[in-house]
């Protein structure tokens, strides 16, 4: 078993600490001048770390808690300055390098290249304007093959010549003739009152419609719009006469199946009942009282149901016969049991007729 090794420690280095200079000093001044003075061992598995400190109170809160340091900058001062010409570029440089810029400044400054570049959008938006224009003129001008349908043309073809057009004929109730039926009230005539029972009740408005074919021929006809309450018939020819005098007119003729009610629950028939009319072109209107506005026009116009700038005179008539009227109960709109009670034929002489007119 080897001896046990004995440490002998120096009494002048004990009571200095372990990493002092001063011990090292004074050891290495002993050992000099005292050759057989050993250098105490340090025992390295000792526990020599020194015990930690309590905290002070007195420490600043954010290094008590370890929240770090707060931020240097406050309400009472302002941020630092900061400007974008101090960003650093791709090399270092700082934008306010390329705003002195030499060559820059001697050649316009930036005020040069802002206009150089306003030119270059200016070109591009002309181009832009330019191609689309091109390629909108190109299809338009694009010839329609024979087997492509054609589009709908947005030109609007010139008006017919008068009296072609659309048009509301204004007149007065002026006779009613009721001698053709056996019972009088079978016969009845819109709107129910003469002018000489009520002037402002007597109006009737008819809207009719002249269409042409062939204006140099005069071949112009005539029809009627729907109106229950009117007189309606379908597309009749117009014919002209007393062409060049005051009695010039544009004149129809036609048969229709006239239908009245003489009761609730009841529909009387005058059929073939004859249709006239008379368009003057010239003779003057006095109903109802023209006003300035409404001086008599032949001008073209579009538009629709214009009045009819001249005298007009419209008959309905039908002469008496056998079944003249026929008369019908009417269940929900369909001819029910056939009336004959009071109801016997007339003379073909004996007229039911309405007239209507609108000047005196």
């Amino acid at each position: 078993m080897p001896p046990s090794k004995v440490v002998t420690h120096d009494p002048v280095k004990t009571n200095l600490p372990r990493h002092s200079n001063n011990g090292l000093k004074r050891s290495r001044a002993s050992s000099v001048h005292s050759p057989n003075v050993r250098l105490s061992v340090i025992d390295e598995d000792a526990a020599s770390t020194p015990p930690m400190p309590p905290k002070a109170h007195h420490r600043p809160f954010h290094r008590r808690w370890n929240l770090g340091d707060p931020p240097r900058s406050s309400f009472e001062s302002p941020p630092p300055k900061y400007s974008v010409w101090d960003t650093m570029g791709p090399k270092g440089e700082k934008l306010a390098d390329v705003r002195n810029n030499k060559h820059i400044a001697r050649r316009g400054g930036w005020r040069r290249i802002f206009l150089i570049l306003l030119i270059l959008l200016t070109i591009i938006v002309g181009l832009a304007v330019g191609l689309a224009i091109g390629l909108r003129k190109k299809e338009n001008t694009t010839p329609i093959s024979p087997h492509q349908p054609s589009s709908p043309s947005t030109t609007t073809s010139p008006p017919a010549p008068f009296p072609a057009g659309s048009y509301t004929l204004t007149t007065y109730l002026s006779t009613v003739l009721t001698s053709c039926a056996s019972r009088p009230q079978d016969w009845s005539c819109y709107p129910y009152h003469t002018y000489s029972q009520s002037p402002t009740e007597a109006l009737a408005n008819f809207t009719w419609t002249i269409t042409s074919s062939s204006p140099s021929n005069n071949d112009f006809t005539i029809s009627s719009t729907s109106n229950p309450w009117s007189v309606n018939f379908d597309t009749t020819p117009l014919m002209k006469l007393d062409a060049g005098t005051e009695e010039e007119r544009w004149r129809f003729e036609t048969t229709l199946d006239k239908i009245t009610i003489p009761s609730i629950g009841m529909n009387c028939y005058f059929n073939d009942t004859t249709l006239e009319g008379n368009l003057y072109t010239k003779k003057a209107r006095d109903y109802p009282t023209p006003t300035p506005a409404e001086a008599p026009s032949t001008a073209e116009s579009r538009d629709e149901f214009r009045p009819w700038p001249y005298a007009i005179d419209i008959r309905q008539s039908v002469g008496g016969g056998q079944d003249t009227p026929q008369c019908f109960r009417m269940q929900n709109g369909e001819k029910g049991d056939r009336i004959t009670e009071g109801i016997f034929p007339k003379g073909g002489n004996e007229i039911c007729s309405c007239e209507y007119k609108n000047f005196g």
